[in-house]
């Protein structure tokens, strides 16, 4: 590495064009990048004095696609470790994109790009700050209190404009190019809440992070800033070092997400789209969103000048090898918006999250995606076949990975279909491929089809470990996954209840000695029913399967309904006096303020309990506090669900809520990945 203190990372651009190197080289300059160009390509960078932080090549260097991914291979050979290679791209011919996806490019960008987008585009990839101090956007209507924050910012480095027109802000956000929005609440013109929802229909904002700053004192005000996309909310007024740590603390985790988008382990070998689990995380993201109310459809007084932006999931299925999965993803990476994530889904499948400006933009683009990419499979390998499928995200948003599947439905429709149509999941056409829905549900419990998804916990009150709760879906049909709810009533009108109960305990106890092998114990809550557990000898069979895993030491939390629980409460007190005897505890789910809870929770002896998600969400502060301090008494710790934002968190806090769950902590995922160090931090 250069010895020049002042450079952060050496990159490599193999171009002819001296413009563009001098533009790019100025451009990078002020982000502590420095740029080593050469017009023809060099043997090796193996002996470079500089290890490579990226190498460039402009693919107008090359007659040919396959000698770009030639020279690729040679520049790069040596080095033990990934370095990323970014082609400048002056065509968007199929064959150049294929020969960059071939060389594993990590982007393939367009060289007539402005060398400021560019250069910005480039320090994104390589996850590094540069010497260029953060940029903060103050927006506040007095002028007094915006030059207070601007000032406290400025005295720890950061560069601040200060808006007092709220109606300005839109100008502001273009010219200034803000890292991060410092935002009032009440402001004549246009709120803070409302210029927040203007601010987060355009995607390009999508991740710019905003704190409230106001001397709003109402829970209620609190929550709909946090519900329409702001990031926190501070109170006026704030002590300086609290402003700056929450400024400096957001950025941070902006800066580490988008670090985590470009690692190589994110990136798919052979179409060089995302992975499936980076995509995922970005459905969590959004359904999260969307499940507490950030996601705004309409931006208030300023909603018919920015209209809200709405996504949907393009899932295209191939009927093909290798080859032809390539050049559906290639020509998929052609077609993209700015903005869009793509990604390898399964072994022949790719799919895209978009967003457009409304419902019908999307299906236009989705109905031109399938035609196009089509066109191109069928011109250069007519023996495959494409199964194009899109579904929308919507209120009642499912988690990620049924989302996933209800696209992935509608795509293989759509190739059983002979590709004559765009199948979309729900639509009446893709429903006369399974009329008796009913019949599905059963035999894919009969064939035990479930697939287990984990819910993480975060502890407000010092408890140590990892806790999830299992929460199972059902793959039905062409691979559309149910959620507990839509097969959980099927199974006992079908008296399948026991069998799937002890199939959702199979997954869990697995589970758990995967964990104890990895030396990662955790907790994990698992549900059962009143039907699951009648048999006599169903604890003497738990004992045998805890003791058959060599689990003697990390057993499962069993959780009931306390409807269940009523209507079956005879058997529910006499298991849980022996699940005790092994050492088992035991959650009560759904508590709220009726008297069918309080009889449960008089009867039965449990070590956990769960308040239904509507008492978390209710504006009764004082009854919530009521009721959680009389479970506390009990010896139980307490979880709220469906937690929303910070302004719950701080309501469960303040009220003694031990463990809280929601779509603000995370959705349902596959894999048990949570990172509770940082969130109970």
């Amino acid at each position: 590495m250069t010895s020049d203190p002042r450079v952060l990372a050496v990159v490599h651009l193999v171009t002819s064009d001296t413009r563009l190197s001098d533009s790019l080289s100025e451009a990078l300059e002020g982000a502590g990048v420095l740029l080593r160009s050469y017009v023809e390509p060099p043997a090796s960078l193996d002996g470079a004095e500089e290890r490579p932080a990226a190498l460039l090549l402009d693919s107008r260097v090359f007659a040919e696609p396959e000698t770009l991914q030639a020279t690729a291979s040679a520049l790069l050979k040596g080095f033990s470790s990934h370095v990323p290679l970014i082609v400048l791209a002056h065509s968007e011919e199929i064959r150049f994109r294929l020969a960059a996806m071939r060389a594993g490019a990590s982007a393939y960008l367009s060289v007539s790009s402005r060398a400021e987008d560019l250069a910005e585009r480039l320090v994104q990839i390589l996850g590094i700050q540069g010497q260029r101090p953060d940029r903060i956007l103050v927006v506040d209507d007095q002028p007094v209190a915006a030059l207070f924050a601007a000032r406290v910012l400025q005295g720890v480095g950061m560069v601040t404009e200060r808006v007092l027109d709220p109606l300005a802000v839109m100008e502001a956000l273009d010219r200034f190019a803000p890292d991060l929005i410092l935002m009032d609440l009440h402001m004549p013109g246009a709120s803070g809440i409302e210029l927040t929802a203007v601010i987060r229909t355009q995607e390009r904002f999508a991740d710019l992070p905003i704190i409230f700053l106001s001397s709003e004192l109402d829970p209620d005000q609190q929550m709909a800033a946090l519900r329409i996309g702001g990031d926190d909310f501070l109170s006026k007024p704030v002590a300086p070092d609290r402003l700056v740590a929450s400024v400096q603390g957001r950025l941070t985790r902006v800066r580490n997400r988008r670090h985590s988008v470009h690692a190589p382990d994110s990136i798919d070998d052979l179409t060089r789209l995302g992975t499936r689990d980076r995509l995922l995380r970005q459905l969590d993201r959004l359904v999260g969103q969307v499940q507490s109310g950030a996601i705004a459809k309409e931006g208030g007084r300023l909603g018919k000048q920015y209209p809200g932006v709405q996504r949907a999931l393009v899932y295209l299925e191939v009927d093909g090898d290798a080859s032809a999965l390539e050049l559906v993803a290639a020509s998929l990476a052609a077609e993209m918006g700015p903005g869009d994530v793509a990604a390898r889904v399964a072994d022949q499948a790719v799919a895209v999250l978009i967003h457009r400006q409304d419902a019908l933009s999307l299906a236009e683009f989705a109905q031109h995606l399938a035609y196009e990419i089509g066109q191109v499979l069928g011109r250069n390998i007519p023996e495959a076949h494409l199964g194009a499928g899109w579904y929308p995200l919507t209120d009642g948003c499912p988690d990620s990975v049924t989302l996933l599947s209800r696209a992935s439905k509608a795509a293989h429709w759509s190739l059983q279909d002979g590709a004559r149509t765009l199948g979309r999941y729900g639509s009446p056409e893709a429903s006369t491929q399974e009329p008796d829905r009913p019949s599905l549900v059963v035999e894919a419990i009969r064939l035990e089809q479930l697939q287990p998804l984990y819910e993480p916990m975060v502890a407000l009150t010092g408890l140590m470990g990892e806790r999830y709760e299992l929460t199972p879906r059902l793959l039905i049909g062409d691979g559309e996954l149910l959620g507990p709810g839509e097969f959980i009533s099927l199974a006992a009108k079908a008296e399948l209840s026991a069998h799937l109960d002890r199939r959702i305990l199979f997954a869990g106890l697995d589970a758990l000695k995967m964990r104890l092998d990895q030396r990662r114990p955790v907790q994990l809550f698992i549900h059962q029913s009143p039907a699951g557990i009648a048999d006599d000898d169903w604890v003497v069979w738990l004992r045998d399967q805890i003791n058959a895993r060599d689990l003697i030491r990390l057993r499962p939390v069993l959780q009931f309904e306390v409807a269940d629980a009523d209507r079956h409460l005879e058997l529910v007190i006499r298991r849980t006096r022996q699940l005790a005897r092994l050492g088992i505890r035991v959650c009560l789910n759904g508590v709220d303020f009726s008297e069918q809870s309080t009889r449960v929770l008089q009867a039965l002896s449990s070590s956990f309990v769960r308040i239904k998600r509507r008492v978390v969400q209710g504006p009764e502060l004082d009854a919530i506090a009521w009721l959680i301090q009389s479970l506390k008494a009990s010896g139980a710790k307490v979880i709220a669900t469906g937690v929303d934002g910070p302004v719950t968190i701080a309501r469960l806090y303040g009220a003694g809520v031990d463990l809280i769950q929601g779509p603000y902590v995370q959705p349902p995922s596959p894999e048990m990945g949570f990172d509770f160090t940082v969130a109970e931090a």
